[in-house]
């Protein structure tokens, strides 16, 4: 009986579907509870998926072409994903480790080599960890900022991960900003404050910091990102502020230009110090991207000249690999 309601609801998925739970319940005249454990083994088996998060919550079939991917990996590769993958759909449906890993692949065309995939993968974002991460724990970027630009104003420069690596896209701490700041989810702000805390601290008292600035946002959003990202840290040194002012009130944000020189001059003439700034000697300055690090530079350039702070660092949660790279989409 059970076996054959599971199989009712299943068909009324993929006929109906996307649909919620109570449409399901008034169409097979059964409880609510009872749809419920049903949907819960479906979404165990995989053949369907569920959409939105509670009061408003669907569910819908899966593509079986999709759903009969089965990876042949090892256990330390299946781990190892699961730890570090993170895949949004152009849906907006959020898939962690394995999973999100076969969706990626399935959707870019290369589930066909599916075990060759997953093990360049791991190969390929240790690499970068072994690569670029210090004693902190942090990426070391700070060879970037002194590429990038003729005069380095940064002492230094972490990044909490790369926002993207060459082959496989963002990370998972890249689609981790993404959500939260284009996505407007608190959730994953107050996960990358959870994750990055213990680092950010770290940083304060390794180098002496007695001030940190959070860089302002260009573009106002419903939810600031930095503001609340700020609000989950719950650092207890002493925070300050910028000010950001553009010509005619017209904001023009940093990812929408696409040459280094005009990043240079939008941070140049929208963005100045406040004399609150002043007793700070050592300052941390936090951005949730980088890009080409137009605004770190041109900050700690303006707080060494004219607040004469004596040592400025830079940190971010992701951030571009090399050179000027442009981050759009944040």
């Amino acid at each position: 009986m059970k076996t054959e309601t599971r199989q009712h609801i299943q068909s009324l998925v993929v006929d109906r579907g996307p649909i919620g739970p109570s449409d399901i319940a008034r169409a097979l005249r059964i409880s609510n509870q009872m749809v419920h454990r049903h949907l819960k083994s479906l979404l165990a088996a995989g053949t369907i998926r569920k959409l939105g998060t509670p009061p408003k919550v669907l569910y819908r079939a899966v593509d079986p072409s999709q759903a009969n991917v089965l990876p042949k990996l090892n256990q330390e590769c299946i781990d190892y994903i699961n730890a570090n993958y993170l895949f949004v759909k152009a849906d907006g449906q959020i898939l962690a480790g394995l999973e999100g890993f076969q969706q990626w692949a399935i959707k870019t065309d290369q589930h066909r080599h599916f075990q060759s995939l997953a093990e360049e993968y791991v190969k390929v974002h240790s690499r970068h960890d072994e690569m670029y991460r210090n004693n902190l724990g942090l990426i070391d970027a700070t060879f970037k900022i002194e590429d990038t630009f003729s005069e380095s104003s940064l002492d230094y420069l972490f990044y909490q991960d790369f926002y993207s690596i060459p082959k496989f896209g963002k990370t998972k701490m890249g689609q981790m900003v993404f959500l939260g700041k284009s996505g407007q989810n608190l959730a994953y702000i107050a996960k990358l404050a959870d994750i990055s805390s213990a680092y950010v601290k770290q940083i304060i008292e390794t180098f002496n910091i007695d001030g940190i600035i959070f860089t302002p946002h260009s573009i106002p959003r419903k939810i600031s990102f930095l503001n609340e990202y700020k609000r989950f840290l719950g650092l207890t040194t002493p925070c300050s502020t910028l000010t950001k002012v553009f010509a005619d009130n017209i904001p023009i944000a940093q990812k929408s230009l696409a040459k280094l020189s005009d990043r240079i001059e939008n941070a140049q003439n929208t963005i100045f110090v406040k004399d609150e700034n002043r007793p700070f000697k050592r300052i941390l300055v936090i951005d949730d991207a980088v890009g080409s690090g137009a605004t770190l530079n041109t900050i700690a350039a303006k707080l060494k000249d004219i607040c004469k702070t004596e040592f400025v660092c830079g940190y971010c949660l992701a951030g571009s690999l090399k050179g000027f790279e442009v981050i759009s989409e944040v």
